[in-house]
């Protein structure tokens, strides 16, 4: 892999340390063409002329294709949304829930997967019950909780593939094999995984797995995807419709709804530019290798692990290397508060990190286009500012 070639395709790395890829990653100069030359060519023929409305229809089928290919699925089985939460939402809220119903969750989950399996318990009186799961949990602990929580009136395991805040990797094919056994689904918020780690939803057992574009896929903030296995599409009904959500209607009360269609759960206006960016960002990855992105973050992540442990006074809190790591590494700086460290490095020298709030901690997303310079300029500055102690 050749990391000076792909660092000077991502303008960010010229300018700044970046390591939030988990927020949002930086976008390589093809992907901000491809946007570019889409709304050079509306603006010139018209946003409604023929060849624009055609190829908008060329591109949506290109975006479909291209996420179904990127995580192992059919293209019928990819819905094109704006962001991992809408998602999320769309299934949540697409099952038909009776009261006493459960949903097993954990507790280091987002909050776009929690507040909306908590507002489930206040419309719908689903019961949700939260697994304490922990960094240093093997995957065996792993299964062993989440199973311990499957009851009889489990419908439902809504988890994250890599927790936000840790960094800890679920082994995720067992975890929805072992449901599908104790006769409940999985719905996966994938905010962390694509273009992370290699997907295959098939060979994962996939029921439901949403995820976007403009964090570890490097493509634009806007788009996303939902992956719903093709058999479960007629029992997820669209809690928000438009046309696309009818076979057929007509202004007199006739009305004939599509049922196994994943095009059911969008609605009308989307951004093809946008839509163009995700598909150039799949492609720039693809054309890397997944295999290689995944051994480049294990490398250099094992790397920080090490020189973060060796630094006074500060506690690395994410998994150890191994299957439960990930490039999400969380570490707790004594004497400072994570969001004031944050900003401290950005000042001193132009580190782009993130807080999170449980576990607290400072995360750092190591991705495949950053190098031993930018780990090197981490460890430095921290080491320095827990030196010091945080400004009076």
């Amino acid at each position: 892999m050749d990391i000076a070639t792909i660092r000077s395709q991502i303008p960010t790395t010229k300018n700044v340390v970046y390591l939030n890829t988990g927020w949002s990653g930086p976008s390589p100069q093809a992907v901000v063409d491809a946007i570019g030359r889409m709304l050079a060519f509306e603006n010139a023929e018209g946003p409604t002329s023929r060849p624009v409305l055609d190829r908008h229809r060329e591109v949506k089928g290109e975006a479909r294709a291209a996420f179904a290919h990127f995580v192992g699925a059919r293209a019928e089985e990819i819905t094109l949304t704006d962001n991992t939460t809408r998602g999320i939402n769309i299934v949540l809220n697409g099952l038909r829930w009776q009261p006493g119903d459960e949903i097993v969750t954990d507790n280091l989950e987002h909050g776009s997967g929690l507040v909306p399996s908590y507002h489930l318990r206040r419309r719908h009186g689903v019961a949700v019950r939260i697994v304490k799961l922990a960094a240093a949990d093997s995957e065996a602990d792993i299964l062993q909780k989440l199973e311990d929580a499957i009851t009889p009136r489990t419908r439902l395991l809504l988890l994250s593939h890599i927790m936000y805040s840790t960094g800890l990797r679920l082994p995720l094919g067992e975890v929805q094999r072992m449901a599908h056994r104790r006769g409940a689904r999985v719905l996966v918020d994938a905010a962390q995984s694509p273009g992370q780690v290699p997907l295959d939803m098939r060979a994962l057992d996939s029921d439901y797995y949403a995820g976007p574009a403009h964090k570890w896929v490097l493509g634009p903030d806007g788009v996303g995807f939902l992956y719903v296995r093709r058999e479960l599409l007629p029992e997820l009904d669209p809690a928000e419709v438009s046309g696309h959500a009818a076979l057929r209607y007509d202004q007199e009360g006739d009305f004939e709804p599509v049922t196994d269609s994943p095009e059911k759960f969008e609605l009308t206006t989307m951004s093809i530019p946008l839509l163009a960016g995700a598909i150039e960002a799949i492609r720039f990855l693809q054309e890397v290798g997944m295999e290689a992105v995944q051994a480049r973050w294990q490398a250099l992540t094992e790397r920080l692990r090490q020189d973060l442990a060796a630094i006074p006074g500060v506690a690395v809190t994410s998994p150890a290397a191994g299957p439960t790591a990930s490039g999400l590494v969380t570490f707790v700086p004594s004497g400072w508060e994570p969001r004031d460290l944050v900003d401290a490095l950005w000042r001193r020298d132009r580190i782009v990190a993130r807080a999170v709030n449980y576990p607290p901690g400072v995360r750092a997303s190591v991705d495949f286009f950053n190098n031993e310079e930018d780990l090197d300029r981490l460890v430095g500055a921290l080491r320095a500012l827990v030196q010091s102690g945080p400004p009076e």
